[in-house]
């Protein structure tokens, strides 16, 4: 669903650039305002998940058994 949702978010930023790039119209500064607002949306789910990845590496538990590894290039 975060894919799906992040993918319709881009493809929106995308059109809406295009959009500016066919020349001015009378609805320039709302295009403008719009996709301020979906790089806001795309910016605010990349820090949650920064965030949730940076807490799950804090619930990792430490790597304590190399003595089991079969690879001896540590």
């Amino acid at each position: 669903m975060l894919l799906y949702q992040l993918t319709q978010w881009f493809e929106e930023r995308t059109s809406l650039q295009q959009a500016l790039q066919q020349g001015p119209t009378e609805n320039t500064s709302e295009i403008h305002q719009r996709i301020q607002a979906v790089e806001q949306q795309l910016i605010s789910h990349a820090e949650r998940w920064k965030q949730a990845i940076e807490e799950a590496s804090y619930l990792q538990f430490p790597y304590e058994a190399p003595h089991l590894d079969d690879d001896m290039v540590l």
